[in-house]
């Protein structure tokens, strides 16, 4: 064995990082040779073990840092902190101190079953970390004291000469000493959609990630040819932890209803201690029983808080959640549900998501008399690929893609190869950017157009490349002939092959794409490309997606913005290309900073800090990799992007009907806040006893809202804009109807009221249950009003089987209260003659009659200035 000259004690080119960690600058920029010397190693003998030690004593293992969980204690904490979770439970205590034991059990029932559903869906919170840590390999081919053996990866130290072929995954970020024939996929890191050529050659200290042709990176994958390289960064300090660490210091965006509900609980719990301060106030100012007024005072305040709120938001996002799944879009956080359906932005990554992550022949032009079968006959031989009978690659794409065009144009290549043996070979060099095969007498070449063609005798095929080159597309140039029989160098080998023709191959949109990305537009959304690749790929791709914007800003132009430029830049492009994970993540701020709602979709280990700092991070689930899985809000089973499209669409579908059940739940609520302030402030008893309240607070409110809840989407989903970011989810215009139906279900229960004590001269029970019958049977036909905005409320009611099962199940329970002695007592509840009930039903129709004969007119109306502008119009012309 060997020794080495020289064992390096404190070696002077190296520089201490952060205390611990040891990195060469720019090692990309830097010869192979000045890199083994500012790293102090022999690349014939590699590190001692002396010297490994000490090494790792300063920068550590191998490994990405934990990140610290969060525990199941601090998730459970954090749901029973909410604000109206605790208004559950004073509402449960409040129950228990009347007395009503049912009741309170009911609520606290509710209060469990939201405080579990929602620790659940947050214990599967996102575990990016841990999967960014998989990627890390596990053996790794090492040369140490003049030996080379196979080590666990996170053995490795910066100085360790590793090597590395086909196949491997490799283990650290290092700089090549050695390639030959290397090229290594790094699309999950970089976004490229191509496998990179690699070389030993230095690059400019400022080239992009995707650039530096002499780097190997932690977790990409060797395709084809070897190499030999010296570890410059292990860890955390490697590319993959610098994205680790950038996801890491990314909070989780929280969703819109999220939001929404924690401001209205905060609302409610002013309002609740408002008015039952002021109702016991002004009930002790008119004298009335201080028994009762505390009972009704609390009865009330318990009837305020929406009981039925959060089990209804949850049901409504699961089955969201449900419905998605059954597009191939599974949901790992329910409040993106709703979330999605507010997107303005989506922020999509190039390959694999919106296009197919799999190069294709798009365009073949042939040489003056050529046969195209000789063309695909040579493509099939001078190719190193095969294609699995499954149908599974193995290979550089490109030459798949060859092998898989040579056999749709009717080549059987794996018999023409049985025939054809191979005799010599050129290896392909990403210098010469050529390869030659021979077999028999034959030679099959295939390189680069500039290469391979002579521009005196082959102007229209370069003509041709030069156009597909104008259009992104990869090309190549195929050639054969009769070899020599002994050429004296390569030069000759691939001069005596006669060139056939000229191919494009790209990485194709998805099918669904293009269409899907139209919908989007129309629906107000914008789409925008974010990529690693070329900016000139990246605009060809944008411009058969037919974005808004076709040329691409490059990382570099966005390293020189500053925030502010930025965001007006972010507003305005929408293709972005050669990018780091930073410039995304940066990108993904801007236009939140803007007021955009932005989902972001990806696949690559470069693309998790975007994906945790969007409002939703979408990922792919077949070709994405664990650490996007993870870090995703949604994983899309298919990598279609036109998934996202009925992903939106149940998004809006779930804010709509949140909405829905909102007005129909709210408006009861103030309909019994109006009508027992009323009767108080005008000295009478309260209509309503305190059970009666409590009672309908469960019925009236869950049942009815969960069919609410169910509604099926609306046709027109996707040709109205989002809802503004910041906009309540119980905006303006819910609140006015909100409070028309309150009122008007509240004033025909104060006139039932007023009608049987005054008018009829019925006992106080009895006016308090024909008030009961009036207020629970106007709610409960006030739920087609609350269907929809505008016209009628009974149109498509049919699509809706939950809603008639609904008002089965809620009028059997109230007929149950009113006819079974035992619970009609309990209630406080007494039998009504014909005329009693009657005027209770004539009472209760009253509102959905005003509101949709309301409805009715106002469209008629529309229709007749629609028709009266229309017939101007033509008569002006």
């Amino acid at each position: 064995m060997k020794e080495s000259p020289h064992r390096p004690g404190s070696p002077p080119g190296h520089r201490r990082v952060r205390g611990s960690r040891w990195q060469v600058e720019a090692p990309h920029a830097l010869t192979a040779a000045e890199v083994l010397r500012q790293l102090d190693v022999d690349a014939e003998l590699g590190l001692d073990t002396v010297e490994v030690t000490r090494r790792r004593s300063l920068v550590g293992r191998n490994a990405l840092a934990e990140r610290r969980k969060l525990s199941a204690w601090a998730i459970l904490v954090d749901q029973v902190r909410s604000a109206v979770v605790l208004l559950l439970a004073v509402a449960a205590v409040a129950a228990l101190v009347i007395g009503e034991v049912v009741e309170a059990a009911a609520v606290a029932a509710v209060l469990v079953i939201n405080t579990i559903v929602g620790f659940a869906t947050e214990l599967r919170a996102v575990r990016s970390m841990e999967a960014l840590r998989r990627l890390a390999a596990t053996v790794a081919d090492v040369e140490r004291d003049d030996r080379r053996d196979e080590l666990d990866a996170v053995e490795l130290v910066p100085g360790d000469i590793i090597s590395v072929e086909g196949g491997d995954r490799v283990p650290a970020d290092a700089r090549l000493i050695e390639a030959s024939d290397l090229t290594v996929d790094e699309a999950a890191l970089t976004g490229e959609s191509e496998p990179v050529a690699k070389s030993v050659e230095a690059v400019a200290a400022d080239a992009p990630l995707a650039d530096r042709t002499g780097m190997l990176h932690l977790g990409t994958t060797v395709r084809t040819g070897r190499g030999r390289a010296v570890v410059v960064a292990t860890g955390t300090a490697t590319e993959v932890g610098r994205i680790a660490e950038l996801a890491a210091s990314t909070e989780t965006m929280q969703a819109p209803l999220q939001a929404g509900l924690e401001r209205l609980g905060r609302t409610l719990s002013l309002v609740v201690v408002g008015v039952a301060g002021a109702l016991a106030g002004l009930a002790l100012l008119r004298g009335l029983d201080v028994h009762e007024i505390v009972e009704v005072s609390i009865a009330l305040a318990v009837a305020i808080v929406p009981e039925g709120l959060p089990a209804v938001a949850t049901l409504t996002l699961t089955v969201g959640m449900r419905r998605m799944a059954r597009h191939r879009a599974l949901v790992r956080r329910l409040p993106t549900v709703e979330t999605l359906g507010s997107t303005t932005v989506i922020a999509s990554d190039k390959t694999g998501t919106l296009t197919a992550n799999r190069m294709e022949v798009v365009d073949v032009v042939l040489a003056e008399g050529v046969d195209a079968q000789r063309l695909w006959e040579t493509a099939a031989l001078c190719n190193d690929a095969d294609i699995a009978p499954d149908g599974d690659p193995v290979g550089d794409p490109t030459e798949v893609a060859l092998l898989r065009a040579a056999q749709d144009a009717g080549t059987d290549w794996r018999h023409l190869r049985e025939r054809h043996p191979r005799r010599h070979e050129v290896p392909f060099d990403p210098t010469s950017k050529r390869m030659a095969v021979v077999t028999g007498t034959q030679v099959h070449t295939k390189g680069a157009p500039e290469v391979l063609l002579d521009p005196n005798r082959h102007s229209e095929l370069l003509a041709a490349a030069d156009d597909m080159g104008g259009r992104a597309l990869r090309t190549l140039a195929i050639a054969a002939g009769p070899g020599p029989a002994d050429p004296a160098d390569e030069d000759e080998l691939f001069a005596s092959a006669t060139v056939l023709g000229v191919v494009g191959l790209a990485d194709p949109p998805r099918p669904a794409a293009i269409e899907a990305v139209a919908v989007c537009h129309r629906a107000g959304i914008r789409v925008i490309m974010i990529t690693g690749d070329q900016p000139r790929t990246a605009a060809a791709v944008a411009d058969q997606l037919g974005l808004r914007t076709r040329s691409a800003v490059t990382g570099a132009e966005l390293d020189r913005l500053d925030d502010i430029a930025l965001v007006r830049v972010a507003d305005e492009c929408d293709v972005y290309a050669r990018v780091a994970p930073e410039h995304k993540l940066r990108l993904v701020q801007a236009l939140q900073a803007a007021g955009h709602t932005v989902a972001v979709t990806g696949d690559g280990v470069n693309d998790t800090p975007a994906l945790r700092q969007a409002d939703v991070g979408i990922a792919m689930g077949r070709t994405g990799t664990d650490a996007a899985r993870e870090a995703a809000d949604i994983v899309l089973t298919t990598d279609d992007f036109g998934t996202i499209e009925h992903a939106v669409v149940e998004g809006r579908r779930v804010f709509d009907n949140i909405r829905r059940f909102g007005q129909y739940l709210f408006s009861w609520h103030l309909a019994v806040v109006l009508v027992v302030t009323a009767s108080i402030a005008l000295g009478s008893p309260a209509p309503l006893a305190g059970l009666m309240i409590l009672w309908n607070n469960i019925i009236i409110d869950v049942i009815p809202s969960f069919a609410l809840a169910l509604e099926p989407s609306s046709d027109d989903a996707m040709r109205h804009p989002p809802r503004p970011k910041n906009e309540p989810v119980l905006g303006a215009a819910t609140l006015r109807r909100i409070l028309t139906q309150g009122a008007l279900v509240g004033s025909v229960g104060l006139t039932s009221y007023y009608l049987a004590t005054n008018i009829m001269n019925l006992d106080l029970d009895t006016a308090r249950t024909m008030t009961f019958v009036t207020l629970t049977t106007a709610q409960l036909l006030a739920v087609f009003n609350a269907r929809t905005d505008t016209g009628s409320g009974f149109r498509g009611a049919t699509a809706n089987p939950y809603l008639w099962a609904a008002l089965a199940l809620t009028t059997a329970l109230e007929a149950l209260a009113l006819t079974v002695p035992g619970l009609r007592d309990l209630l406080g509840l007494s039998t009504l003659d014909a005329t009693s009930w009657a005027t209770a039903l004539a009472l209760a129709t009253l509102p959905l009659l005003l509101t949709q004969s309301t409805r009715i007119l106002r469209a008629t109306r529309a229709r007749e200035a629609t028709r009266q502008h229309k017939a101007g119009q033509d008569g002006s012309t």
